[in-house]
């Protein structure tokens, strides 16, 4: 119950991020750059922006497929880039423009603060009216059932919705596709090593568990078992790598708590 009130008050809070200078948003399925129509660019500024904006998108693709670069190095570089960016942006603007934006960005700033600050007042009072139905422990075992069986039956349709969609897509689609969820994979993977701050003890277990996980579900994959078989194998080769994960990362925060609250 606690992690879907959780699950519940993040997807609450999710909203429209902004930059200092360019809001980010999706034009016809593509990633790109859009700034407030409030702006009324003229259609010579609108088309700076467009030559600045894919400029800029080319630029981060080629860093992005850099390998030799440090985590540091990549991030430091990004950093530059966005800032080449921005001001690229400022030079197109017209003084006005540039501080009717800034007063875009603050305004809206201040309704995602009030936005998020009203969300959270909304899940303590859900958590609090959980709290005074005084579950019996009877009751609290029949809903901890029927979320378990909520979630493997999500689990069973989203697999038969993936193997429908599957059975649309021809070969080549599905193998890029299967990279497309690799790479997504990876990248939420080195996100949460990012936040968390990882010493190097526990960088070198993840790595080693994801590379001991890649060749396990490759190993499987290439096994002549029954269909069945493999999907239950990967099924289970999947949850014990988060749970190991999920381990890991918890130590981790632990040590960091500990760091932080050790007296200098």
């Amino acid at each position: 119950m606690k992690r879907l009130l959780l699950s519940l008050a993040i997807l609450a809070c999710i909203s429209f991020t902004a930059s200092i200078n360019a809001q980010e948003g999706r034009r016809g399925g593509k990633r790109g750059f859009t700034l407030p129509q409030e702006l009324n660019l003229t259609a010579d500024q609108q088309q700076k922006v467009e030559s600045v904006n894919t400029d800029f998108k080319a630029k981060m693709t080629e860093l992005r497929s850099k390998s030799d670069l440090s985590r540091e190095d990549r991030r430091s570089k990004m950093k530059e880039l966005r800032k080449e960016h921005r001001d690229a942006i400022n030079n197109i603007l017209t003084p006005e423009q540039q501080t009717k934006l800034k007063e875009l960005q603050s305004q809206r700033e201040k309704e995602m603060s009030m936005r998020n600050k009203k969300h959270g007042k909304q899940m303590n009072k859900q958590g609090n009216s959980m709290k005074d139905l005084n579950l019996t422990d009877k009751q609290k075992q029949e809903i901890k059932t029927i979320n378990e069986d909520y979630r493997a039956k999500t689990k069973e349709l989203a697999q038969k919705h993936r193997e429908t969609l599957n059975s649309i897509y021809t070969p080549e689609q599905q193998a890029k596709l299967k990279d497309m969820r690799k790479d997504n994979t990876n990248r939420r993977f080195a996100n949460n090593e990012r936040r968390i701050k990882l010493d190097d003890a526990s960088a070198a277990k993840l790595k080693s568990l994801k590379e001991n996980y890649d060749k396990e579900k490759k190993a499987i994959e290439l096994s002549r078992i029954a269909p069945d078989a493999q999907k239950q194998k990967l099924s289970d080769l999947r949850e014990n790598f988060r749970k190991e994960k999920h381990q890991i990362m918890n130590e981790a925060r632990k040590t960091n708590k500990t760091k932080e609250n050790k007296p200098a």
